[in-house]
């Protein structure tokens, strides 16, 4: 598994790139970018940098990290570090308006999200670290793991926001920021990632096994994801007005 450490040292390295400052720790990885109790469980580090970037600099980025250690995956935005096995793949943000597409050109191409997009672009989504770079706020975080929709591992991006949620129970200005992100989303998308959340909550209490890949080791806290559940299902309430 990865841990802060690693993802701190990656955007200490897309420092050193034409990305500079603008690498923020999205996926579950986001995790690493505040506090929290609460597990990534994750060997993924996911950092997205704006599109335009690699529209412009894709090549340099690949040869910069080339020479930090970090091998590109022809085809993918996927870099590695042979000697220690550490990886971390790049994802774009861009105009939300342009939805899910490829973005880049030459050597280095990004996956381009629309939700990433939409969270990353808001003000009260992302904060600079100290160290350097960017990462979610816990309610860019929850709004990003709410919004995402996949098959695979889909619950486990459920359970993570909740699990925050439940966590900082006490943090009023979370609540309010991420009402303020859903604000513009679809109401069949609210209704879908409200089933999705409670669904997640009920497959974490009823299957012992948790069979959901990359979830498993939630098992132990589906009494904290029911309780994150009540928070979230309160504050769409709330948003339904």
């Amino acid at each position: 598994m990865t841990d802060r450490s690693t993802a701190l040292q990656i955007l200490a390295v897309l420092q050193q790139s034409p990305v500079g400052n603008a690498g923020v720790l999205v996926g579950s990885s986001g995790l690493f970018g505040f506090e929290t109790a609460v597990p990534a469980l994750t060997e993924d580090i996911d950092i997205a940098v704006p599109e335009q970037v690699v529209v412009e600099h894709g090549p340099a980025i690949v040869d910069i990290l080339a020479h930090q250690g970090f091998a590109h995956e022809p085809g993918t935005a996927t870099f590695v570090r042979p000697t220690s096995g550490v990886s971390f793949d790049l994802l774009g943000h861009g105009d939300p308006r342009d939805g899910d597409h490829i973005g880049g050109a030459g050597a280095l191409r990004v996956m381009v999200f629309e939700d990433i997009s939409r969270i990353v672009g808001e003000e009260q989504a992302t904060m600079a670290l100290p160290q350097g770079g960017r990462a979610l706020t816990p309610a860019g975080f929850v709004a990003s793991k709410l919004l995402t929709e996949r098959a695979h591992k889909g619950s486990k991006d459920k359970i993570q926001a909740l699990l925050l949620l439940a966590e900082r129970a006490a943090d009023e200005e979370l609540g309010s920021d991420l009402l303020r992100l859903l604000a513009g989303v679809d109401p069949v998308r609210i209704e879908d990632l409200r089933a999705a959340a409670q669904d997640a909550v009920f497959a974490l209490a009823h299957d012992p096994l948790f069979s959901d890949a990359g979830a498993e080791g939630y098992a132990v806290l589906a009494t904290q994801a029911e309780h994150g559940l009540t928070r979230l299902l309160a504050l769409l309430e709330k948003r339904d007005g």
